[in-house]
């Protein structure tokens, strides 16, 4: 079986169908949003990166939800953004993107920072940043372990949370594992190169660890009518996405994706009714070690910088309204088939 390059797998632009975004867009436009308000002098932050990024890939498939218009911050967020008692949760805080979305919380927002990560002793990054900050501003970020594959790990993390804050606006959860198809048995070019040990770890990492750790935060993410909403965001990957499988391969991490964004659009179902918003999120190919085994084949115009990368999901998680929660989103807010 010949390998497909990377691009292909990020991008998926090669054997599939081809939609236009226009048309996609333009299926939704008869939807009233009507559960959305947006706060009268819009602040969007991923402007700051001067990286310009390429027009998204065409998608087989038919999308469920409406995009998200990056255009205008809604009340909900930009209050929370404002409240310095707010808080935001993030997991895989050590590194890549889920470092930067704590440099790029701590530039948007006033709240605290929950920083989360396996080994906080050797998160060199995490702590190098922390300690160059003048103490009004590392003040506002808590570093706490966390093992994903470990629910009591996960369950300690919720105690002190709720110890410390009893509140959670935004929970985060960036923290996720490909492998590198050298020193890891995956990702798999075919089912032949399977690993029962391998499967079950990118199941308990991408999928399972997330969907634990919602369930233990989601008692302090219940927000009043009058109180906005908060926000579950999964870092998904569009090859996730069943209807856009047009290449193959990476069996355990596509699998594992796909039930995260399934986990992702059930769990937006049921916390609707405290107020809580879901979404799955598609990064796009981002320099972080993770895509770093896999760069080769990648144009330069589409391997995107960290920073631009965690600024346009925030602005996604920002912009989005009860019509798109627990749909899969790309960086530009385009809603992706699953």
């Amino acid at each position: 079986m010949q390998f497909p390059s990377i691009q292909g797998f990020f991008s998926q632009t090669a054997s599939v169908r081809k939609l236009a975004l226009g048309s996609a867009r333009k299926a939704h436009e008869h939807l009233h949003h009507e559960n959305r308000s947006y706060s009268s002098s819009p602040t969007l932050y991923a402007s700051k990166s001067t990286f310009e990024p390429p027009e998204p890939p065409a998608f087989t498939g038919q999308p469920v939800f409406p995009d998200v218009e990056i255009n205008s911050v809604g009340e909900g967020a930009a209050g929370r953004n404002q409240d310095k008692d707010a808080v935001f949760v993030v997991t895989g805080a050590s590194r890549g993107i889920g470092l930067q979305m704590i440099k790029e919380l701590l530039d948007r927002t006033k709240g605290k920072i929950v920083a989360c990560c396996r080994s906080p002793s050797s998160a060199e990054g995490l702590q190098l940043f922390i300690t160059s900050l003048p103490p009004e501003m590392s003040d506002r970020i808590s570093v706490r372990q966390l093992d994903l594959e470990n629910q009591e790990s996960i369950e300690q993390l919720a105690e002190s949370i709720k110890s410390s804050y009893n509140r959670i606006d935004v929970l985060l959860n960036v923290a996720g594992i490909l492998g590198d198809g050298s020193t890891t048995p995956g990702p798999e070019r075919s089912i032949r190169m399977m690993d029962r040990e391998w499967t079950t770890k990118s199941f308990n990492v991408n999928y399972m660890g997330p969907i634990f750790l919602s369930q233990a935060c989601a008692p302090m993410m219940r927000k009043k009518r009058n109180e906005g909403h908060s926000v579950i965001a999964n870092l998904s990957a569009r090859v996730g996405s069943i209807s856009d499988n047009g290449l193959g391969g990476w069996i355990s991490y596509r699998s594992s994706k796909a039930a995260l964004n399934q986990a992702t659009r059930t769990m937006a179902l049921e916390l609707k009714r405290q107020n809580t918003f879901t979404v799955a999120l598609h990064p796009g190919t981002t320099d972080t070690d993770l895509s770093k085994p896999f760069q080769a084949n990648v144009r330069e115009d589409r391997l995107f910088p960290v920073d631009f990368t965690a600024a346009r999901l925030l602005d996604v998680v920002d912009c989005m309204g009860l019509e798109n929660s627990g749909g899969l989103y790309d960086w530009s807010g385009t809603a992706l088939p699953f």
